[in-house]
């Protein structure tokens, strides 16, 4: 029996493995056709059948990212952490061996916006019907034993003060501090050394009871299954779960709240460099012209403008880029960038000389090189199941329209350079920006 077992494990990860680099038959041509429905407890449900591989993609994402926090920061993290390490008949050895002998992945994350949990497995019954059995007992029966959760507490002690000792980390500490202010948004999601005490057994309960419920929760389904499989899958996984409710919208965001230099000493032959902004919330209409426009700026690697001004033109850096990370509100615009502490000042007056010469105007040459490149590319961001099931759970947590992925390319196509430099002209302010350093400028 054990060798069976053993087989099995062994086929079911090779397999996994395989059809995790495969490239599905889905092309620039092809549409991925996204159907939507709600559970009979108001769960929203996304799917897109892919029938050519034997395996599944399932993920539930709830609205419980760090920005439901509260004053105890770090809680939505260390919730979801403890989420698949005990039920009150498996720990966690019992667990991890579970989905080891089955061949399937478990997984979970936790943002400012969101929490996930995902499984992908094998949809041939002999695995698929156990794992699945397996995750929806580590999402309805949770529970959170004080020595797991005294082990995490230490181990994210441990994290957080080497982040103290990382540049990369203070500048981004800095970044979202000095953004946001007292908006939910600002503090770190895995919390603080100072928050570390909040984290309680009990907290960590009413956290889960609150907001790991079928109304607040959306589940992506692609992969190997029938639209009737996939209904009954998404019963399968709620009908345990409390209906519970939404919770209230998170504040918008107006504007920056420390805009400014901030200068953090640290003892590094390197400066970190960031310059920061509020940039646009998912669902955007400028969006997508804003998003064409970063990628001529500092989206693209060695073809940005940014890696051309400040790298091989001076030499200043190794590398520079810029992006944006719309959220559920206002997210942060970004430059970032190192440099030798000698060359600080200078490359961070280069990069706001590049970025005041786009925003008055840049060559329709470089526009288009950029924007074939963007949508020849574009297939290779759904060769896969996981790459299809990530894009369309963003789509229905952002209530994004269906067809998003057939119309990005298609909205990128049809943008010429007046209409990339009025989106960034209306939207785009940089007299408010913050600028952060952290090393040894001189």
């Amino acid at each position: 029996m054990r060798q069976t077992m053993q087989a099995i494990r062994q086929t079911a990860v090779q397999l996994l493995a395989a059809m995790g680099a495969s490239v599905l038959s889905m092309t620039a041509a092809a549409s991925v056709e996204i159907e939507h429905w709600q559970t009979s407890k108001g769960t929203d449900v996304y799917y897109v059948g892919a029938q050519q591989l034997p395996m599944v993609d399932i993920e539930l994402r709830f609205d419980a990212g760090s920005a439901r926090d509260g004053d105890a920061h770090g809680l939505a993290a260390m919730t979801n952490r403890l989420l698949g390490t005990a039920t009150p008949k498996l720990d966690e050895t019992a667990i991890a061996q579970g989905f080891n002998q089955l061949g399937a992945q478990f997984g979970q994350s936790a943002g400012r916006d969101s929490a996930t949990l995902s499984l992908r497995t094998l949809t041939r019954d002999r695995l698929y019907e156990p794992a699945v059995d397996l995750f929806e007992q580590l999402l309805v029966e949770a529970v959170f034993r004080p020595e797991i959760l005294t082990r995490e507490k230490a181990r994210l002690e441990v994290a957080i003060k080497q982040k103290a000792t990382q540049p990369p980390a203070l500048a981004s500490m800095a970044l979202w501090s000095r953004l946001y202010g007292d908006h939910p948004y600002a503090h770190p999601t895995e919390g603080t050394l100072a928050s570390l005490d909040t984290l309680t057994r009990d907290r960590l309960q009413a956290f889960y009871d609150r907001y790991y419920v079928a109304r607040n929760a959306q589940i992506t389904i692609v992969g190997d299954l029938s639209r009737a499989e996939a209904e009954a899958l998404a019963e399968r996984l709620t009908q345990r779960l409390p209906a519970g409710n939404r919770p209230e919208p998170i504040p918008a965001v107006q504007t920056v709240a420390q805009p400014g230099k901030a200068v953090t000493e640290f003892d590094a032959t390197q400066t970190q460099i960031m310059l920061a902004t509020l940039g646009v919330k998912r669902g955007d209409p400028d969006y997508y012209a804003l998003f064409l426009g970063n990628h001529l700026l500092g989206g693209s690697g060695f073809a940005s403008l940014l890696m051309e001004e400040v790298r091989e033109k001076r030499g200043l850096v190794y590398g520079v880029s810029s992006g944006f990370i719309p959220m559920r509100q206002a997210g942060p615009f970004m430059i970032r960038l190192s440099t030798q502490n000698a060359k600080a000042y200078e490359a961070l007056d280069v990069v706001e000389a590049t970025l005041k010469g786009f925003m008055d105007g840049f060559s329709d040459e470089k526009l288009e090189a950029i924007k074939s490149n963007l949508i020849g590319g574009f297939p290779l961001r759904l060769d896969s199941n996981g790459k299809i099931a990530g894009y369309v759970s963003m789509i229905g947590f952002y209530d994004l329209p269906l067809d998003y992925l057939d119309a990005f390319p298609k909205k990128i196509a049809a943008l010429d350079k007046q209409a990339v430099l009025q989106a960034w002209q209306k939207r785009m302010t940089f007299d408010q920006a913050t600028r952060i350093l952290v090393g040894q400028p001189q």
